[in-house]
């Protein structure tokens, strides 16, 4: 079975969303990077994307708690220096405290080069208690030649010690506290089983197995249940049909649908034409997703709960696209780096067609207590930035700096 995100990808670029004054403090601090190994040309203007197809690079900004954050890049070259010379990949990751001191350092060796395979950036994320999550993929050549993709993770703790290695392909992670969950084995058709992992150490904090019905788009796991958007696609006038397939131009009826861990389950249907992706499911049930309107164009940032109607959510100025890249722990605060591109740049656009790399991209950070943005200010496109989980920092790396924003407190 298939299972896909459905969105209008094409979208109108305004431009007079370029020319936004911007908004936001000014850094309490700023670390350069090239004393802490980070190579001179890091950002340089296409640099991370000229072999991102063939080498695996890394460049990640994460919280690791309130106070203190990691930055990693990989010192390894972003290409092959000669046809014949494969790239032996080295990250290095470092820890800093709010206050600018270096808390911890460590390289981390990976196997960088595709072999002629396509490879995707590679990616670290916030893990379960607190820990740092590497993703890890590699192309190998195998005794007899073929190539053996294989992917893994590694947990970090803050001082950047091993806490867990597991060679599986993660499924996703929760959106509260971070918990794993893998799917076992392959399966095609029929349930899957899905086991959680969360916590230091490590262990199975539970089992969930799931029929998703024809027509799921999307899914997202909690640790108390899980969210889809089942979608009906209309093929013939007034008749629709629940399919994997996506049917270019066909009208959608899509519905929210959320089940918890007792079987109990609620949904939401949306409005005639709509689609959306899911954010997450929260830990008190929350479900938030970005609702794509067909009779606007536009996307509206959604909160939805068991018996009331939508809320809507603070969200981009028209003219932009993005999806959430970071936020609090309650989704009290959320931010994207977003652009005014009609049809952004992401590995996938890379793959299926022509995407274009000359929109303004712009990082956003909203209070959802406030209607217009905390901060709205120009940033590049190889930057990276995040919201510390409280809500009361956010980080940025960029122009070979880190730089830590305190922002106000909430009202």
């Amino acid at each position: 079975m298939v299972i896909l995100s459905v969105c209008g990808c094409q979208r109108p670029r305004n431009p007079k969303a370029a020319s936004q004054p911007d908004l936001g403090p000014a850094p309490d601090l700023r670390i350069a990077l090239k004393p802490y190994g980070l190579p001179s040309d890091f950002f340089r203007p296409g640099e991370d994307t000229k072999c991102s197809d063939r080498i695996i690079g890394y460049r990640f900004l994460v919280w690791m708690n309130n106070q203190e954050v990691a930055v990693g890049f990989n010192t390894s070259p972003n290409c092959r220096q000669a046809p014949d010379k494969p790239v032996e990949g080295v990250l290095r990751v470092a820890v800093f405290d709010v206050n600018g001191s270096q808390k911890a350092s460590r390289d981390l060796p990976y196997l960088a080069d595709g072999n002629g395979e396509l490879v995707a950036d590679g990616e670290a994320l916030p893990g379960p208690a607190g820990t740092l999550l590497v993703r890890f993929q590699s192309v190998n050549l195998d005794p007899q030649g073929t190539h053996e993709s294989k992917s893994g993770l590694r947990l970090l703790d803050a001082d950047l010690k091993d806490v867990a290695q597991i060679d599986r392909f993660l499924e996703q992670t929760t959106f509260t506290n971070h918990a794993l969950v893998f799917q076992e084995g392959v399966v095609l058709t029929g349930p899957r089983t899905y086991d959680m992992l969360d916590g230091i150490p490590l262990r199975q904090i539970g089992q969930r197995v799931a029929s998703w019905p024809t027509g799921t788009m999307d899914r997202k796991f909690g640790e108390h249940g899980f969210a889809f958007m089942l979608c009906g696609q209309e093929l013939s006038p007034g008749q629709y049909t629940n399919t994997n397939v996506v049917h270019q131009g066909a009208n959608f009826r899509c519905s929210v649908n959320v089940l918890g861990e007792d079987g109990t389950g609620w949904d939401h249907q949306l409005q005639a034409g709509d689609t959306a992706s899911l954010i997450g499911l929260l830990g008190d049930g929350r479900v938030v997703g970005l609702v794509h309107q067909k009779s606007s164009g536009t996307e509206e940032l959604v909160e939805w709960t068991k018996g009331n109607d939508p809320r809507i959510l603070p969200w981009l100025p028209q003219g932009f696209s993005g999806s959430v890249d970071s936020s609090s722990h309650d989704f009290a605060r959320y931010a994207t780096l977003a652009t005014n591109s009609p049809q952004p740049c992401n590995p996938l656009t890379k793959i299926l067609g022509p995407c274009d790399e000359n929109g303004a991209s712009r990082w956003f950070i909203f209070d959802r207590g406030l209607h217009t943005a905390l901060v709205n200010r120009a940033f590049p496109s190889n930057a990276r930035a995040a919201v510390s989980p409280d809500g009361l920092h956010y980080a940025s790396f960029e122009a070979g700096e880190l730089r830590i924003y305190r922002l106000p407190a909430a009202k």
